[in-house]
């Protein structure tokens, strides 16, 4: 049997109890490729069209095995600065706004399984006064102005608490390893990114990532999402 890889929270009440999944990524497993790569507002994946990422969907932790796919990771998102915070000892947490849109493609089968396209998300990086050092993170939910679309093109799974269609979520992204060098292997040479105009990257950089999602199908009778939606995947099984 064909696999293929799923993934959305339906919005659709839909009978027993509410049922819920739990996704991510380790950037570990694209192992000969950053994860991100940006300069000035935008950033992209970094990932080539043989660097796989390999998602893992379980079922928020409950007796069902984690499934593992491998997937091609796409991104396109872009930066507007907001401000930058001291936190002291001569550091800052560099705020902006993203918005933009990542999907995975099911290596199996060529289709895309899942594309989520969000604004208002927050990017935020740990620097100098005028720099990003070596982390940062992009996270987004549907509160305080920020949304969050999934659309997710695969049957359901119940047992994951997965139905397609297109709904509400949450996301997050952490980036490390942020550097000025792209080289691969990389042995620590500039790590870090100056800012220029309008605290936006000066020239190219890059990041491993990993990612973590949660999606929640409501229990009947539920008219809200009560501040839980977010992101799933499934596939058949051979």
């Amino acid at each position: 049997m064909m696999s293929r890889i799923l993934a959305a929270a339906s919005l659709i009440v839909a009978a027993g109890t509410a049922n819920a999944a739990i996704i991510s990524f380790g950037s570990s497993t694209a192992d000969a490729a950053w994860t991100f790569t940006g300069n000035g507002a935008a950033v992209s994946d970094a990932t080539g069209p043989n660097d796989f990422l390999t998602l893992q969907i379980d079922d928020n932790n409950g007796p069902l095995p984690v499934i593992s796919v491998s997937t091609q990771f796409n991104a396109q998102y872009n930066l507007a600065y907001v401000a930058s915070v001291p936190l002291g000892g001569g550091a800052f947490s560099h705020n902006y706004l993203a918005e933009g849109t990542f999907s995975f493609q099911d290596v199996a089968s060529g289709i895309t399984i899942l594309t989520v396209n969000f604004s208002n998300a927050l990017f935020t990086a740990r620097g100098g006064q005028a720099s990003w050092y070596t982390t940062a993170a992009l996270q987004g939910d549907n509160n305080g102005g920020a949304v969050v679309s999934y659309t997710w093109n695969g049957a359901a799974l119940p047992g994951y608490g997965l139905a397609p269609g297109t709904f509400p979520g949450d996301f997050a992204f952490d980036l490390a390893v942020l550097n000025s060098s792209g080289a691969i292997p990389y042995a620590g040479q500039a790590p870090g990114r100056a800012l220029g105009a309008n605290f936006l990257p000066s020239g190219q950089w890059w990041a491993e990532s990993s990612y973590t999602g949660f999606t929640q199908i409501p229990a009947p009778g539920s008219l809200a999402l009560l501040g839980l939606a977010g992101l799933a995947v499934s596939r058949r099984r051979r």
